[in-house]
């Protein structure tokens, strides 16, 4: 697909909508006449649906603006292995030649010895497939000095220190973010995503605005802006062995949420890490909107609790398709049964929202519903491929607003903001190729704010 630009006003002809062929008027942003035989008003802009369907553009509710777009121009380990010397070619963007990225590497005991053996004189930075930790080679801790603790120093290893190395990296790395930020959102709007949550911890007001900057979508961000969305806070899996430090320390940031009448995102993978964020909700209270973050392990007595407590899960099915058969065989046995569940969670009334987490799951929309409703390949748990639910309900996901993810469906309705998209057949059609295999984006265009930011070429 290709981007572009229009004027403020755009009559979109012969769309499907609700059962009925129509005509979707556009005018200053704002969806103005949905009918059919609209007659086409002077400097306004004419594009065909060709019978397609059309819906609100698609929001992703879970990524990481700055590390996706940074990943999509990064060597990607896939969740394996450092690769061999020799091997170890890494992409280069806008003439940066020197530091190598690379993303989703999947040893968990890697450090800067390791990197050393691959890049043992350019300066590299790799993040492991969670996302939760970045390992430094020596080279790359040398031009870091004063900016690392000093057992990082020691062995490379930096936990959750995104905002700290992205801020000594910006002036370091000369790769400008619009490099990587642009043409990663033009990706998005060719698959129909018009908004994206952003659910970076510690992302600061004006690392919002560069990402709002220079990326086509509707951008909100769980924690930058008090905007009633959602703080995110992380219940670790890694760091102190007392596990009473962990719970104090979730304990003083639901507090701290509360504090500004605001809910909470929370971050749990494990079963662990769940029950911990029970506890808590338990003894501080919920908020309406207090969702977590993954639930990767989630039993039923956690989900029950969960439905109880009226808590959202938002989730991702992509992730458990990356790692697979890897993951499963890498679980608790006690544990397989529950990993990453989706229709098992919402048959005990949790209510589950889709999402792609990316860079850590997959971005494209499409791939996530057919991942939720035609299960996962074969070779991987089929504990998974018990977990379905139909493509319509997990379109759903990306139809409902950020502020509230798991309620009702954005309806394309007069007076409702212009941000839409335009499959390429009726939906039926679309979600039968979708979870038959085709990952060609079934998306004809994507407006936002009125605007026409992606077409089908032709």
């Amino acid at each position: 697909m290709s981007s572009s630009t229009s004027g403020s006003n755009l009559l979109v002809r012969d769309v499907a909508l609700d059962g009925a062929r129509l005509d979707c008027r556009v005018v200053a942003g704002v969806v103005a006449e949905l009918a059919a035989g609209l007659t086409p008003r002077p400097g306004e802009q004419v594009v065909d649906g060709a019978g397609g369907a059309l819906l609100p553009g698609l929001h992703d509710h879970h990524v990481h603006a700055f590390a996706a777009a940074a990943a999509a121009g990064s060597l990607d380990l896939r969740g394996g292995a450092l690769p061999a010397q020799g091997q170890a070619a890494a992409p280069e963007r806008a003439g940066v030649r020197d530091w190598v990225r690379a993303v989703g590497l999947g040893d968990d005991d890697a450090t800067a010895a390791d990197l050393d053996r691959v890049w043992p004189s350019r300066p590299a930075r790799v993040q492991h497939r969670s996302g939760a930790l970045w390992v430094l080679n020596t080279r790359a801790i040398e031009l870091l000095e004063g900016v690392l603790e000093p057992e990082e120093r020691a062995d490379g290893r930096v936990w959750r220190g995104d905002a700290r190395l992205g801020e000594a990296l910006g002036r370091l790395d000369p790769r400008g973010v619009e490099d990587d930020l642009r043409p990663w959102g033009e990706q998005l709007a060719a698959r129909g995503v018009t908004g994206l949550t952003d659910a970076t911890v510690g992302l600061e007001a004006s690392g919002l605005a560069v990402v709002r900057a220079h990326l086509p979508q509707r951008v909100v961000s769980l924690g930058a802006e008090d905007d009633g969305l959602p703080v995110k806070v992380v219940a670790g899996d890694h760091g102190p062995v007392d596990g009473s430090d962990r719970w104090s320390e979730l304990v003083t940031a639901v507090r701290a949420a509360r504090e500004r009448g605001r809910p909470v995102a929370v971050h749990a993978v494990s079963a662990a890490a769940l029950a911990m964020v029970l506890a808590v909700l338990d003894e501080v209270g919920v908020l309406p909107g207090d969702r977590v973050e993954h639930a990767a392990v989630c039993d039923d007595d956690a989900a029950d609790r969960l439905a109880e407590l009226g808590v959202t899960v938002v989730t991702q099915p992509s992730i458990a398709a990356r790692r697979g058969r890897a993951m499963v065989d890498a679980s608790e046995p006690e544990d397989r049964a529950w990993l990453w569940r989706i229709a098992g969670l919402r048959d005990r009334g949790v209510r589950v929202v889709l999402s792609s987490d990316a860079p850590y799951g997959d971005v494209d929309p499409w791939a996530t519903i057919r991942l939720a409703a035609a299960g996962l390949p074969d070779d991987r748990s089929p504990w998974l491929r018990d977990q379905t639910i139909s493509a319509r309900e997990a379109l759903a996901s990306y139809l409902t607003r950020p502020e509230d993810p798991a309620g009702a469906v954005r309806a394309v309705r007069p007076g409702a903001a212009a941000d839409l998209c335009v499959l390429d057949a009726p939906l039926d059609v679309v979600l039968d190729r979708v979870t038959g295999g085709d990952t060609a984006s079934p998306v004809r265009l994507t407006v936002i704010d009125g605007q026409v930011v992606s077409t089908r070429p032709g």
